[in-house]
């Protein structure tokens, strides 16, 4: 009887020793695929930003070309509404990307503070 006690017990203590083990493992994957993820939205943040780079400059290059194409009269005079509205809708787009930039940001550090805390 003492014996199959202590049997009960080894059995008992290896079993705690693997559930151990297979949370340090889950743990584990939970933080690479945490990794993963951050190394793919930064990819995905820098390819929308080479690519909103890449169309401010081809608008950049089409403003410029509009100036060339004026005559020295036309370019004394102001702006008009339609090129006011262009310039602020661009720079409103903008700062919305970068506010939602940040936002993704925010959301993933929290993210990754929650799951070190979860116990």
């Amino acid at each position: 009887m003492m014996l199959q006690n202590q049997q009960n017990q080894q059995n008992q203590q290896n079993q705690q020793n693997q559930d151990n083990q297979n949370q340090d493992q889950n743990q584990d994957n939970q933080n690479q695929d945490q990794n993963q993820d951050n190394q793919d939205q930064k990819q995905n943040d820098q390819n929308q930003d080479e690519n909103n780079n890449q169309n401010q400059d081809q608008q950049d290059q089409s403003n410029d070309q509009n100036r060339q194409n004026q005559s020295p009269q036309q370019q004394d005079a102001k702006i008009s509404p339609q090129a006011a509205q262009q310039m602020l809708q661009a720079i409103q787009a903008r700062e919305k990307e970068t506010q939602d930039k940040v936002n993704r940001e925010k959301a993933a550090a929290m993210k990754s503070r929650q799951k070190e805390k979860n116990w």
